[in-house]
């Protein structure tokens, strides 16, 4: 019936624009609490997102002003101790010998290229790496050589010292080795030690050395186990490497054939020469490719000669039983 009043129709006034007083509804507590702690976190955020900032400007500033008074403040704190990680034998306790760090100092003031200098003047290790860990841990990684074969050395009078050599020829005096793994390490022969500074000059071949030992331990660790001496004698001129074993005092290796090849022609004529027993094996030279000129101490029984000498050609496609390489 509103519709069809000229009075509010003229006027152009509608319920809407009464004036209504209304109260809000209280906040209650919980609700209040829950604002004043949002208002809180909101500060706090903002205050150590300012000291963040702070910090990086600061620290920037002192590097690029003032780094002593930055490495005064970052090492303030003295050394506590170190960590080691190493893939060999050496001990925390041996590097805390060696490095001898003095009491109270601090990360900041280590100086270390001159600590790994330390560590690296001993043959054994290969290489390290030493770290900060602030506040006050240093961290120390290392390297280290595994030795192929051992080598006896006297120098003057004084008693003969057994050092170790590893494959890149470096010649050092090794620390906490397992008793079978040093007996297990043949001896060096026809090599001249030189000496530099307060070590050995690395011997050569020693690359191709160990290559032909660790594929012999590998693959036929029943010869492997008899071999006493490996002879450098004739390598550089000759590339010839004799090894002496316990039950063949010569066996010659070429390093221009697959050492692989060699052993498995080695096992081969080892089996051959069971079938006699009393004859003795006095050479066996392997460096003529598929020939392999064998030396007997005493001629077969049946041989119309006592100077009897055989030769075994071994083809490719030659079987052999559970022992074949």
């Amino acid at each position: 019936m509103s519709d069809d009043n000229p009075t509010a129709a003229k006027s152009g006034r509608s319920w809407r624009d009464i004036s209504q007083e209304v109260t809000p509804r209280a906040m209650s507590r919980k609700g209040r609490r829950r604002q004043r702690l949002a208002w809180f976190k909101a500060g706090m955020l903002s205050v150590l997102l300012g000291g963040v900032a702070y910090t990086a400007w600061e620290v920037t500033r002192l590097w690029q002003n003032d780094r002593a008074a930055l490495a005064a403040a970052a090492g303030s704190e003295p050394v506590r101790g170190l960590t080691l990680e190493t893939d060999g034998t050496l001990t925390k306790k041996w590097v805390e010998g060696v490095l001898a760090l003095p009491p109270g100092i601090t990360l900041m003031a280590l100086d270390l290229p001159a600590l790994r200098a330390k560590l690296t003047a001993f043959g054994q290790v290969r290489g390290a790496v030493i770290t900060r860990s602030f506040p006050d841990m240093l961290v120390v990684n290392l390297q280290e050589r595994t030795p192929v074969a051992r080598v006896q050395v006297q120098s003057g009078h004084d008693q003969p010292q057994q050092l170790f050599v590893a494959r890149d020829g470096m010649v050092y005096d090794g620390v906490n080795y397992d008793r079978p793994l040093v007996a297990s390490l043949p001896w060096l022969a026809g090599i001249r030690l030189v000496r530099t500074g307060k070590g050995f000059a690395p011997v050569d071949g020693m690359a191709e050395v160990s290559d032909l030992l660790s594929t012999a331990q590998l693959q036929a660790p029943h010869l492997y186990r008899n071999w006493l001496i490996v002879s450098l004698d004739r390598l550089a001129e000759h590339d010839e490497i004799v090894v002496k074993a316990q039950d063949v005092p010569e066996i010659v290796f070429t390093r221009k054939e697959d050492f692989f090849k060699q052993i498995a022609q080695l096992d081969y004529v080892t089996d051959m020469a069971q079938k006699f027993p009393d004859s003795g094996l006095l050479s066996i030279n392997l460096a003529l490719g598929g020939q392999v000129p064998v030396q007997l101490a005493h001629a077969p029984a049946d041989s119309p000669r006592r100077d009897f000498t055989p030769s075994f050609t071994l083809q490719n496609n030659q079987r052999k039983g559970n022992r074949d390489l």
